[in-house]
C-alpha cells in the first residue's frame, strides 16, 4: 500500500517557534534558529518512523483567506508574525526546498486547506495518508476509512499519532463533526465566537 506524508508547514514552524522560543537558540552571527531546528527535528523523526512513497509540505500563502470574506473577524486578533519567526520561516521554506519536498501554497486558502484536498484526493485513490501538523483543527481530515491519520508534535517532545478513535478519546466527536463542535463551541484562537451559552 502506497503512503503519502503531508506537511502543514506554517501551523509546524509555528508550534516549534513557540515551544523551543525559550532556549533562545542562535547562529554565531545572532540569528533565530529554534524554530528551523525542531521543524527539522520533528520532519526526519517522522521520516525515521514512516518511509512513504511521496512528500510534500504545504505554507500558508498569506494572512487573508476565503474565510475573512465570510466573517471578517476571523483570525483577527492574532498579532503579525514576529520577526524571527518571519527570518526563521523563510529558511525553514528555503530548507524543505533544498531538500527536494515539493512545496505547496493556494492563494486566500491556508496550507491546511491545501493539505485536506491533497489528503482525500490521494486516500480515494487508495493511497495512506500521514499528515504532520501542529493544528489540531486539522482531526477533522481524518476520514472513516483510516486512510488518513495525523501526528501532532508534542510541546515536550514526540509525535502523538492521532485516528478516528483518539479524536473522540480527546474531544468527545468524530472527525466529521469537528466543524460542528467547532462552530457550537466557538474557538478563541480563531475568533470564532461560537453560539452564545453553548461555547
Amino acid at each position: 500500500m502506497k503512503q503519502l506524508v503531508l506537511i502543514d508547514g506554517h501551523s509546524l514552524a509555528y508550534r516549534m517557534y513557540f515551544a523551543l522560543e525559550r532556549t533562545g537558540m542562535k547562529t554565531s552571527k545572532k540569528e533565530p534558529t529554534w524554530a528551523i531546528f525542531g521543524f527539522f527535528k520533528a520532519l526526519f523523526e517522522l521520516l525515521g518512523r514512516v518511509q512513504p512513497d511521496g512528500i510534500a509540505v504545504a505554507f500558508d500563502m498569506g494572512r487573508i483567506t476565503f474565510r475573512n470574506e465570510i466573517y471578517p473577524d476571523y483570525k483577527a486578533h492574532r498579532d503579525e508574525m514576529p520577526d524571527d519567526m518571519r527570518q526563521q520561516m523563510a529558511a525553514i521554506r528555503e530548507g524543505v526546498e533544498l531538500l527536494g519536498i515539493p512545496v505547496f501554497g493556494v492563494e486566500h486558502f491556508e496550507a491546511d486547506d491545501v493539505i485536506g484536498t491533497l489528503a482525500r484526493q490521494a486516500a480515494e485513490d487508495g493511497v495512506n495518508v500521514v499528515i504532520l501538523t501542529g493544528d489540531q483543527d486539522a482531526f477533522q481530515i481524518i476520514d472513516e476509512a483510516g486512510r488518513i491519520s495525523l501526528l501532532v508534535p508534542s510541546f515536550k517532545g514526540g509525535l502523538s499519532e492521532y485516528d478516528r478513535q483518539k479524536v473522540f478519546e480527546k474531544w468527545g466527536v468524530y472527525p466529521e463533526q469537528v466543524t460542528d463542535f467547532k462552530g457550537l463551541k466557538g474557538d478563541p484562537s480563531d475568533n470564532i465566537p461560537g453560539v452564545p451559552g453553548v461555547g
